[in-house]
């Protein structure tokens, strides 16, 4: 079993706290960040914005900031988006969890692995909670 970990992501500021998933030390979303072609950064620089303006508690355009679903286990997935990037996450107490980053070209085949993450990332939380009762 992987081992997981939250970093808090120190570039988004608010009243919710805004971390990201780490799998055996390794970031998918700094992953994605680091190997982004430069063309990409002022999108990413919006969807940070986009991040700071959640964590605020301030509306977001539905366009930009959505949930996919109405939270089962009290989990909810969401998606940040601009024209050509996507980042997805889950909410947890306090805040958010950026899980992944991606294209929008490759959207589908990111939705499936920041879904498996996720599951795994659950499972893992469960299970702590579980030897710890």
């Amino acid at each position: 079993m992987p081992k997981f970990a939250v970093r808090k992501i120190e570039a988004v500021v608010g009243k919710q706290q805004f971390g990201k998933l780490v799998i055996d030390e390794v970031c998918p979303f700094d992953e994605f960040e680091n190997n982004i072609e430069q063309q990409y950064k002022s999108e990413l620089h919006g969807i940070y914005n986009y991040m700071n303006a959640v964590a605020n508690l301030l509306s977001v355009p539905n366009t930009k900031f959505h949930f996919y679903d109405d939270g089962k286990d009290g989990v909810r997935e969401f998606e940040f988006k601009s024209k050509n990037l996507r980042v997805y996450g889950i909410t947890q107490a306090g805040g958010k969890l950026i899980i992944l980053g991606g294209k929008k070209a490759k959207q589908k085949d990111d939705e499936t692995e920041f879904r498996r993450l996720k599951d795994m990332y659950l499972a893992d939380q469960k299970e702590l909670r579980k030897m710890k009762s």
